[in-house]
């Protein structure tokens, strides 16, 4: 038998007035010749599946199939979710996973239809339990994250606490083990909270477990030996040999032999009374170790001989788990194409009901016009008309030329800005290329000059690296040209993967060698605290760029107004990248005087400036926030007066 995970089932109990020994079937027979109302009959055969269902899957299985039968006949759709989520459960203890998997499926359609929640939130924790015994945590996860938003709804701090536990436990065998420690930490203080033991337990040996795989054995030790005085003391029922595995690894870790082999011997006794082939083997293998650290190698080699063995078995069972895992995939794969068909359908449906719709409402508008409506009226107003269309034609042209201007400008000066830094940035590689040619030209004057033929080929050797570097540095020069070239580029371009890290970092130092050139008197610290596994965003990179680049001389500008105000003030910018869920965030964040609380709302109109006449179109903000929106994403402002100003972009992955 497999170790299963800790599960929240929702159990109705019944009162069953039947011989208990009775064999199932004999029971429903009796049960079905009864004058009870069907309701009555459902209702005793799902207590016979409670009384089957811990020792005889089988059994209860039969009498869940009975009761979704007499559900289905009559259309008690209530009680055939109830029968398909049992029928589900006893599948899964017979490892029968993509049969329990499509019942599971076929509870949780119901109970949507139903629009029961609680019950909802059961059987997607019940398939995320499904999905992480077969080790698919990235499968396990989406179920768990939605019967935990159910449960929030609902206020259910008990669902809430096991929710947080399955999740952690999902993140527990990934290298995610920080957000399987934080979630397994917050279900254990809402265990605290309710004083359930059973979860607190749950959730204690759970985290002693994750601190052990962080190698953190000084309190993993103190938290597994707690749960394993509270399954004793409160007579828990669980299968704690990992918590026995655990630790005997700590106690061999901390060169204690005698406690280690204690637990590893409980951990195989366990494991043989559990029929738990992965606790077994690993049991063997820790008595072998303590054996071998003990001079016992006789004894160290038997034990190493039966890990062997079982490693044999468990090779074998995960053959069939993958090939189970295979299936399961093909199962969930199969139902999405047909509900995504369904769904199509029904769209199109709609669409032509509103096209129906749509074009009724417009015949019956042409007809009424053309009842009620005289000609004489509408040729005045066809008149009057012409006359105001050519007025706001003419002042339409003026405020579209009015506006290409205001942007033609706002662009030149973003372009000012980065023509600056890059001017600095450039100065680098082209020193470079003046001084190897100078190099160079002495080599060549040498090379002349001297007949040893040894000295002649290492001036050659010399002379040929010279000219890789000079190489190498024109290609950079043109590189950064480029890129000035690419960002004054006026056409729309395509979007495109593209590394935002390393985008921040390039404008960053633009706009600081922009606000030098112009201020050479300032400087500020800048920090950088960039994700490093920040996956590539599409990105149109040359408007991107332009809102980065108007941000960063916002808060260089912020910045320097305040150090002038205030001498010893140190001015510092921070610009961080993180991955949040499905977005990727810019933050740019400046110790600068901060945006007043009564102006905060109007930072992002057009035409709306802090700066002095002439320094600023108020549209460098505005086209920032439509150039985001037009990505999908958002660009956000969270200010203090006095203490700092920071900006969010959220790009959609």
């Amino acid at each position: 038998m497999k170790q299963r995970l800790f599960l929240l089932t929702w159990l109705t109990v019944f009162s069953v007035t039947l011989l208990k020994s009775q064999p199932v079937k004999d029971s429903i027979s009796f049960i079905m010749k009864g004058t009870d109302a069907d309701t009555i009959k459902i209702k005793k055969m799902l207590g016979l599946y409670h009384h089957y269902k811990m020792n005889d899957p089988q059994q209860a299985l039969i009498a869940a199939e009975s009761a979704g039968k007499i559900a289905s006949e009559k259309k008690l759709d209530l009680f055939m979710a109830k029968a398909y989520g049992f029928m589900g459960t006893a599948n899964y203890n017979m490892d029968r996973y993509p049969v329990a998997l499509e019942h599971y499926l076929h509870a949780l359609q119901l109970y949507e239809k139903l629009e029961l929640k609680r019950e909802e939130g059961v059987i997607l924790n019940n398939m995320g339990n499904l999905f992480l015994d077969q080790e698919l945590p990235d499968q396990a996860l989406p179920y768990y994250q939605r019967a935990l938003a159910i449960d929030k709804d609902l206020k259910l701090d008990a669902d809430i606490a096991i929710d947080l536990l399955n999740i952690s436990s999902a993140y527990s065998v990934t290298p995610k083990l920080d957000s399987a420690y934080f979630l397994c930490s917050q279900a254990l203080q809402k265990a605290e909270e309710l004083k359930d033991t059973a979860i607190y337990t749950q959730c204690l040996g759970n985290l002693g477990i994750i601190e052990f795989q962080q190698k953190k054995y000084d309190i993993a030790l103190k938290h597994i030996l707690e749960a394993e005085d509270l399954y004793k003391k409160h007579g828990l029922e669980a299968n704690i040999g990992v918590l026995f595995l655990s630790l005997g690894d700590i106690y061999l870790q901390k060169k204690d032999v005698a406690k280690a082999t204690r637990y590893y011997s409980r951990a195989l006794e366990n494991g043989k009374e559990m029929e738990s082939i992965d606790d077994e083997r690993y049991a063997y293998l820790g008595l072998s170790k303590c054996a071998e650290l003990k001079g016992n190698f006789p004894q160290a080699f038997d034990y190493i001989k039966k890990y062997n063995v079982l490693n044999d078995s468990i090779f074998n069972f995960k053959s069939s788990r993958k090939q189970t895992s295979l299936l399961l995939n093909y199962e969930m794969e199969k139902r999405d194409v047909i509900v995504k068909a369904a769904q199509e359908k029904k769209e199109a449906i709609h669409a032509a009901e509103l096209h129906r719709q749509r074009s009724q409402k417009n015949i019956f508008i042409a007809g009424f016009i053309i009842v009620f409506v005289l000609s004489f009226i509408m040729l005045r107003l066809y008149r009057d008309k012409n006359k105001s269309n050519k007025k706001l034609s003419e002042t339409l042209a003026n405020l579209e030329h009015t506006q290409s201007q205001l942007i033609h400008q706002e662009k030149m000066a973003s372009l000012g800005m980065l023509t600056a830094g890059i001017a600095h940035e450039i100065q680098n590689p082209l020193n470079f290329v003046t001084n190897f040619s100078d190099s160079s030209l002495e080599i060549i004057k040498e090379l002349h000059e001297t007949k040893d033929e040894n000295e002649k080929q290492e001036l050659m050797n010399e002379l040929t690296m010279n000219i890789e570097k000079i190489s190498n540095h024109g290609k950079r020069a043109d590189n950064i040209i480029k890129s000035m070239l690419r960002h004054s580029h006026g056409t729309q371009e395509a979007k495109r993967p593209t590394a935002i890290n390393r985008v921040c970092d390039e404008f960053l130092m633009l706009a600081y060698h922009s606000i030098r050139a112009s201020h050479p008197e300032f400087n500020c610290a800048i920090e950088k605290k960039f994700q490093e596994d920040m996956p590539k965003v599409n990105l149109m990179a040359q408007e991107i760029t332009r809102v980065l680049l108007n941000l960063f001389t916002n808060a260089f500008h912020a910045l320097k107004e305040r150090k002038e105000k205030e001498p010893g003030f140190s001015a510092v910018i921070t610009v961080s990248t993180i991955l949040n869920n499905q977005f990727a965030e810019i933050r740019v964040m400046d110790n600068g005087p901060g945006i007043p609380a009564q102006i905060r709302d109007k930072i992002f109109q057009p035409f709306f400036t802090t700066k002095q006449s002439g320094e600023g179109t108020g549209l460098g903000l505005s086209i920032s926030y439509d150039i985001i929106k037009a990505h999908g994403g958002e660009l956000t402002v969270n200010s203090k007066e006095g203490e700092f100003t920071e900006f969010c972009i959220s790009l959609p992955i």
